[in-house]
């Protein structure tokens, strides 16, 4: 569940920059709406499901991946924010549509390279599928579309 978030997050910042090249202002804002949504799901499920888990470990290092991780979502908010309140025809909003998706590309693949394989290796099937529908669960009962997530 957590990987097709990631590969979904990985398309709409394609589109976003492939809409900022091509001056879509238009795409670009209903872009970034759909990043920021899905985004804020997405931390949710990890914040609430998935980093309890992979905390359980008892490893340092996927507990210190675990801190890096909450730090980043903190930065990533931030800096959706500030893009939140500009408009698409800024010229800081590309900068800081740059900014953003080399901070979530970065934490996606620190998750994937980390965190996933920590949880593969040490969390039975029966944990992970448990895990997985914990996360479903919480998914539906988040508000708005999140299907696309």
């Amino acid at each position: 569940m957590l990987a097709r978030d990631h590969a979904y997050l990985r398309r709409l910042l394609e589109g976003l920059a492939e809409a900022a090249a091509a001056g879509d202002f238009a795409r670009k804002k209903a872009l970034f709406r759909a990043l920021k949504s899905c985004l804020n799901v997405h931390a949710t499920l990890e914040e609430e499901g998935f980093y309890p888990a992979v905390m359980k470990l008892r490893s340092a290092g996927v507990r210190e991946a675990v801190r890096e991780a909450l730090e980043v979502h903190q930065a990533v908010d931030s800096i959706v924010a500030e893009i939140d309140q500009m408009e698409p025809e800024d010229r800081q909003y590309d900068a800081k549509l740059q900014g953003l998706r080399a901070s979530v590309e970065h934490h996606i693949g620190e998750e994937e390279r980390a965190m996933f394989t920590e949880a593969r290796n040490h969390l039975t099937d029966d944990r992970l599928q448990a895990l997985g529908r914990q996360m479903a669960s919480l998914r539906e009962k988040m508000p708005g579309d999140n299907a696309g997530v």
